[in-house]
């Protein structure tokens, strides 16, 4: 049984399944299908609704895999508006393209049949308990999702019937030997050529900058002299780290806190056993256990018995063995029955339990045991510490909630009941901010256009790493355009390189002309001998442009001439490609990689083609 199960859970098919479920879990939802068709849509497809429930429940599950995801940094993430604007669109998007690869998938022919579907949701190893599907474990996984049955088996119908669509399409797309080569030697090729620079600064003393040219770049550049928004505030702050250095402990305090929770501090007893297990619907069930029994009890070899009559052909193999167990872990019948042995090497008789009827041998233990007080005292003190401060941090924590929202237009009371002072920031950007508040969370409370409007109080605002704030905004400077007269020096400074660079880039012409002619340029040409397109031993930028030139059919040196980064020029010169080398130990998985691409890549374009040709009404999502 075990054994079927391991073979069937390595095939694609399977592994297909589960990230399937996994998806719809994540992304799809389900209370859409159980709903009453009144309920209002957050988009049409093709006329096909979705649902407002299908949107909640992604959405949710959506900040569910966030939060798991990022932890900590959660609660700043989902405080920027933004983000969580691009979030709710992104899911909506997400239900959209997948309704679209359904209708595609149902228009086309593409059908899943009922069998298939039972057979998936049988392999789904969340519904299995000790390897065999478990009714009662599946159905009460189901209600506690929202799904009826029969709208899972809908959902999973969709979702397989969507996997067909998608792994045809991606089985599509295929790499060509020749075709890998020829891109690792194109990656690996080295270059060789020259190049010479004309610096920027040499040309500065010719440039005339006109009052008409300073108006014409302040009027084309007006966000570059874009001041920031800046904000001063008063704020309280608790920690719970200062909680915890006020709170003191005494000894009788610790060892009560031990006394009153041994069990934490204790291990369970655990049981190596093992089972021969007939299934109800093999023949003869009963009389089969009775016979395997009465083979023990005469005193056959338990694992070579196991291997002859046990179904459950995983465990057989090893002679029956179930390795350790603790009391809850398996069926409430087996395991009350492998918890009555009483001495190693003790057999129970047959037991029947929902998956057939076992024979359970004790084959070792490892008694319970309590850690002694003193192997635990300073781990409990800190565990008491940590409890006590916070129900302390807790209590002044709602106590500066209530009198700030009670007296909004100051903090001086709230600070003074919890025993903190009202700190008080000079103006600041967003971006330097001080430290004790540039955590994302509170600055996206902070700039936020109530607490800058207003400025009251704001509600109890808590950070990652345990503090709570309570803070008020007291000035505030709106970002503005700088006037022409603060930026002058900055525009000039700026016209004064650009300027140069062309005079540069017309140095750099005239070089490039005489070099093609072969009349002697400069003895600065610095020469590049064999460089790889990854070589940080030259600029970044001649490298670019070196391999970003075709070579030449006659074998004849090739110019260009390209503008720096830094204001400079250059001209370059490439004289000399050499192919790189394919290594055959990387070519299997540089194809597996170029073909991973392109599939992703016609399977975007594939998806937007059906949004480009579909009906969607996109309906407010809040």
């Amino acid at each position: 049984m075990l054994e079927r199960i391991r073979e069937g859970s390595q095939s694609y098919t399977a592994k297909a399944i589960l990230v399937l479920i996994i998806l719809t879990f994540a992304l799809a939802g389900v209370g859409g299908y159980i709903t009453s068709d009144t309920e209002d849509a957050v988009a049409k497809v093709n006329g096909e609704e979705i649902p407002r429930s299908d949107y909640d429940r992604a959405y949710e599950n959506e900040r569910s895999r966030l939060q798991e995801q990022f932890g900590d940094m959660f609660s700043a993430i989902t405080s920027d508006p933004d983000y969580m604007r691009n979030l709710r669109s992104g899911v909506l998007e997400q239900l959209i393209e997948q309704e679209l690869l359904v209708q595609y998938a149902e228009d086309n022919g593409m059908r899943v049949g009922p069998e298939q579907v039972k057979a998936a949701i049988r392999d789904i190893s969340q519904f299995r308990t000790a390897g065999q599907f478990d009714n009662d474990v599946y159905l009460m996984a189901l209600r506690n999702a929202g799904y009826s049955p029969e709208a899972f088996a809908k959902v999973m119908q969709q979702d397989m019937t969507r996997n067909q669509l998608l792994r045809g399409l991606s089985a599509t797309e295929f790499v060509l030997e020749p075709e890998a080569i020829a891109f690792m030697r194109l990656q690996s090729q080295s270059r060789s050529g020259g190049f010479l620079v004309a610096r920027n600064e040499k040309f500065e003393e010719q440039v005339e900058i006109a009052d008409q040219d300073i108006e014409n770049f302040y009027q084309q550049n007006q966000d570059m002299f874009r001041t920031q928004e800046k904000l001063s505030v008063a704020y309280v702050e608790l920690s719970l780290a200062a909680v915890e250095s006020e709170v003191e402990i005494s000894d009788e305090e610790v060892r009560q806190y031990y006394d009153e929770r041994q069990q934490q501090y204790s291990t369970e007893e655990e049981r190596h056993v093992s089972h021969i297990l007939i299934e109800f619907d093999t023949d003869n069930a009963k009389e089969k256990a009775e016979e395997a029994l009465a083979e023990l009890e005469q005193g056959a070899d338990f694992p070579e018995v196991a291997q002859t009559y046990s179904d459950d052909t995983f465990s057989a193999e090893q002679g029956g063995d179930l390795d350790w167990i603790e009391a809850g872990m398996m069926d409430e019948d087996f395991d009350a029955a492998a918890f009555e042995l009483e001495n190693v090497g003790d057999l129970s008789g047959i037991v029947e339990t929902s998956f057939g009827y076992h024979i359970i041998k004790l084959t070792d233990l490892r008694e319970g045991s309590v850690t002694p007080f003193s192997e635990v005292e300073d781990e409990v003190r800190q565990q008491l510490l940590t409890e006590k401060a916070e129900d302390r941090y807790f209590e002044k924590q709602q106590k500066l909630a209530e009198i700030s929202f009670e007296q909004p237009d100051t903090l001086e009371p709230a600070a003074e009941e919890i025993g903190a002072t009202v700190r008080r920031s000079d103006l600041f950007t967003r971006e330097r901010a001080p430290t004790s508040l540039s955590d994302d969370v509170i600055l996206n409370n902070l700039f936020s256009e109530e607490l800058i409007k207003e400025k009251l109080n704001s509600d109890i605002i808590e950070t990652p790493d345990d503090r709570s704030l309570v803070v008020r905004v007291t000035d505030h400077q709106p970002e503005r355009v700088k006037d022409q007269d603060e930026v002058r020096e900055q525009i000039v400074s700026q016209l004064r390189v650009e300027k140069a660079q062309q005079l540069a880039l017309e140095q750099a012409e005239e070089w490039m002309q005489a070099w093609e002619n072969g009349d002697d340029v400069s003895d600065d040409i610095v020469w590049v001998d064999s460089v790889k397109r990854n070589s940080g031993e030259y600029p970044r930028a001649i490298i670019q442009e070196l391999f970003s030139m075709s070579p030449s059919a006659s074998d004849e040196s090739v110019f260009n001439t390209v503008a720096l980064p830094n204001g400079d020029a250059a001209v370059v010169a490439l004289t000399d490609v050499s192919p790189g080398n394919a290594d055959d130990n990387q070519l299997d998985e540089l194809k597996s990689q170029m073909q991973n691409r392109q599939a992703q890549v016609m399977l975007q374009a594939f998806i937007n083609n059906l949004k480009t040709d579909a009906d969607i009404q996109r309906l407010s999502t809040r």
